[in-house]
């Protein structure tokens, strides 16, 4: 018998949601861990199909945000579906629930480029609207400073980054403000050191 490494090693999402299943109807595991590992299998499920199958990738990535909306990969996947097929609302909404649970620089992304046809001061005002739901976190102010610096709002660019620094000291963050920097005055002196502590600060957190 397959075991879920298999079956997951070989893409075989469906498969493995069937043990899961099998799994929790025999007690094996308890029903949060098994609503955990099938959101996890439900969106490894929608980003393979993503391109290929997107009306599948829809239902297995909204399935996995239904059973976790904390999970940032499920919520993204699901907004990005919803987005391209003009439901922004309903997208919004689910990154926006992620957010509050968890803030991430993915969700921030996507939430600023809902619209595409949006203006950059459209995008800062929407980074902004995240900042307000997750007040004094080091993602919400890179969120507002990295829109600042597409909108070539500088102080307030400069000003975020600086805080998500004091909250958070990583690599990111440093990054950042070494772009706008080189963006605002071009100072190659300043953009170097801003690079050496870079280097030398924390890698950002990845999801797995």
């Amino acid at each position: 018998e397959s075991t879920l490494e298999d079956l997951t090693g070989r893409g075989d999402w469906d498969g493995a949601l069937k043990l899961v299943e099998a799994q929790k109807s025999t007690r094996q595991i308890e029903r949060d861990a098994a609503n955990r590992r099938r959101a996890v299998l439900l969106t490894a499920k929608a980003q393979a199909l993503i391109d290929s199958d997107p009306n599948a990738a829809k239902t297995a990535a909204l399935e996995a945000n239904r059973l976790r909306p904390d999970f940032a990969p499920a919520a993204v996947i699901a907004a990005k579906l919803l987005f391209r097929q003009n439901d922004v609302r309903k997208g919004a909404k689910i990154l926006e629930a992620a957010w509050k649970a968890e803030p991430h620089p993915e969700i921030a992304e996507l939430y600023s480029h809902a619209r595409p046809g949006d203006a950059v001061l459209d995008r800062l005002n929407r980074a902004k609207k995240l900042q307000e739901m997750k007040k004094n976190h080091a993602e919400s102010s890179l969120a507002v400073a990295r829109a600042a610096l597409d909108a070539q709002d500088f102080s307030t660019a400069r000003k975020e980054a600086e805080a998500a620094i004091r909250m958070d000291r990583r690599e990111g963050a440093y990054l950042l403000l070494a772009d706008i920097e080189e963006a605002e005055t071009g100072d190659q002196g300043k953009v170097r050191q801003l690079l050496s502590k870079a280097v030398r600060a924390p890698r950002d957190p990845a999801w797995v």
